[in-house]
């Protein structure tokens, strides 16, 4: 059925993404969704997702915190509301850029591939070099 709802923080159940960082869905396909995927993560000070790319487009804005935003070699720092735009197969991850705040973001995905056609969203781990080349850094 394709009709509006609300998705409640608080009723979400949340997963372990990877060491550190908690993932919570808040909208879905399984929820009625066409086009959209969205969700919160949690990153515990210093956590970090792996280097990865997605078959689909991906932006996330910061809700609280920092975060360094590596993009094929290039690290940016982001900061509340600070919002990024990843293209589908650009190696790209994020870290907490605290040692001591808990940093929290808002998560998005398309559910179209570039051609505009349906797509499951994939997350495929990629070697660190392609998200953050030692030589690069940009603040």
């Amino acid at each position: 059925m394709y009709e509006p709802f609300i998705s409640k923080y608080k009723e979400a159940e949340p997963f372990q993404m990877d060491e550190g960082v908690f993932f919570y869905n808040m909208v879905l396909r399984e929820m009625g969704t066409k086009t959209l995927v969205v969700g919160l993560a949690s990153f515990e000070p210093g956590a970090s997702l792996p280097c990865h790319v997605h078959n689909v487009e991906e932006s996330v804005t910061i809700i609280e915190g920092e975060a360094y935003c590596d993009v094929e070699g290039e690290r940016t720092i982001v900061r509340e509301y600070d919002t990024s735009f990843i293209p589908p197969s650009i190696p790209h991850r994020f870290v907490n850029a605290s040692d001591t705040k808990e940093l929290i973001i808002l998560w998005m995905y398309s559910q179209v591939d570039s051609s505009l056609r349906f797509a499951n969203v994939e997350r495929i781990k990629v070697e660190s070099n392609c998200c953050m080349l030692l030589e690069n850094h940009r603040k």
